[in-house]
């Protein structure tokens, strides 16, 4: 066969692409357990820290055992989804996973209340891939441990407010990120919609 042909560069590209196709298939397939794990122990990190847990060594083991000992997790439906939540065994705390857009990319994070959901505990960053340097910073602690004993003004539109604000009550206010107010804002809207949300749908089991 000519090797100029049109027939004969594409059989070339065909099988080009198929050969890196099911290498690349292969490799995803083969790291598969791999990924799933490391993505289990990051969720379980995220999970104590945002419940503040003693956890004794930073292996996957440890976090499994401390989430066991200490939180129930259980799940309620929010519009036609099933969202976890979580119950601290000991402490009057419940938390649950928020997520929404962000300026780029989806944002996920929990969010750790006290058992009248008027109080924010903790907020933790599960995962996110805003602008490093800028969005990204939401997952810094400086950021986030502005959340904790945040009041949550269920009167308000914005039960949390993320920025400059005209009130003169604060307590529902937190830091903006200096050159992320994309973000920032995305970030509070995600919130207060998936507070309200959860409000709506949650019974006190």
């Amino acid at each position: 066969m000519d090797k100029k042909s049109p027939s004969y560069i594409l059989i070339f590209i065909v099988l080009i692409s198929f050969v890196f196709g099911l290498a690349i298939s292969s490799v995803h397939y083969l790291t598969l357990p791999m990924l799933e794990k490391n993505e289990a122990l990051h969720k379980n990190r995220i999970i104590s820290q945002a419940f503040m847990l003693d956890v004794e060594k930073d292996t996957p083991e440890a976090y499994e055992d401390a989430i066991r000992q200490f939180i129930k997790i259980d799940s309620i439906e929010i519009k036609r989804e099933k969202v976890e939540f979580f119950r601290h065994r000991e402490k009057d705390y419940i938390g649950f996973i928020f997520k929404g857009l962000g300026f780029w990319e989806p944002i996920s994070g929990i969010i750790v209340m006290d058992r009248d959901l008027e109080k924010i505990i903790n907020l933790k960053i599960l995962e996110q891939k805003e602008t490093p340097g800028l969005g990204a910073r939401i997952e810094e602690p400086w950021f986030t441990e502005q959340f904790q004993q945040l009041a949550i003004k269920w009167n308000d539109n914005q039960k949390i407010i993320i920025g400059a604000t005209s009130n003169p009550d604060k307590s529902n206010v937190v830091e903006t990120i200096t050159g992320a107010s994309q973000t920032s804002d995305a970030l509070m809207n995600m919130l207060n919609e998936n507070l309200a949300e959860f409000k709506k749908n949650y019974k006190d089991k």
